[in-house]
């Protein structure tokens, strides 16, 4: 239900919002790698990008494209796996970046048992506020993992990706990736403004509407 009116709902673009950029890392196989966009409330604006096929060297010329683009507030990139060498050859390119480990302790470590966890949980507060795309795979991916709670520390899991393709289900890149968007928190860019800090600079040619 929480998904089905985040896709209804109507948005009004909020242009001082930050926005954050993620990626979600894959390698060939069946998993694609995604790159997703939030702004504050709005995640339809920006449609994720998600390829399938791409190595590390031409995933990061990707990353690079959409960051000159869109100039993003901040930048999430999954360090697991592969990953890692995504975040090192981002961070070459003098990009400031946030790695997510979805394995590490959660924030609210009395609640969640990692860090995964945690933010799903945050993108699913979200939805009852939210925008989202009308988008199948999007929409199954955050409606397929399911959860359960350690036997004697009661804290939140989700069910893993392995288990997920052991029960017939691909793996919910879109979700991770619109997940990872609730790892950091950036300021609004009016507040930076309010407190006498100059407003990022927006790449030539962007319409400030669509980053609301």
């Amino acid at each position: 239900e929480a998904v089905e009116k985040a896709v209804k709902r109507e948005m009004t673009p909020d242009i001082h919002a930050g926005l954050i950029m993620s990626i979600d890392v894959a390698r060939f196989g069946d998993d694609r790698s995604v790159i997703a966009f939030r702004a504050g409330r709005d995640a339809r604006s920006l449609k994720a990008l998600k390829y399938k096929g791409l190595d590390t060297v031409q995933l990061v010329a990707r990353i690079a494209e959409q960051a000159v683009k869109w100039n993003p507030d901040a930048i999430v990139i999954d360090g697991g796996g592969v990953g890692g060498g995504v975040v090192d050859q981002v961070r070459a390119l003098r990009y400031k970046v946030h790695e997510f480990d979805g394995g590490a302790r959660a924030q609210d470590d009395a609640r969640f048992a990692n860090r995964r966890a945690e933010v799903w949980s945050e993108m699913k507060e979200w939805l009852e506020q939210g925008a989202m795309p009308d988008d199948p795979e999007l929409i199954d991916d955050i409606l397929g993992p399911e959860y359960d709670y350690h036997p004697t520390s009661q804290k939140l899991k989700l069910e893993s990706k392995e288990r997920m393709k052991d029960r017939g289900l691909a793996s919910p890149d879109c979700g991770d990736a619109l997940a990872m968007t609730f790892a950091v928190r950036v300021a609004r860019k009016d507040a930076r403004a309010g407190r006498g800090q100059r407003q990022p600079r927006i790449a030539p040619g962007v319409d400030y509407a669509v980053l609301g």
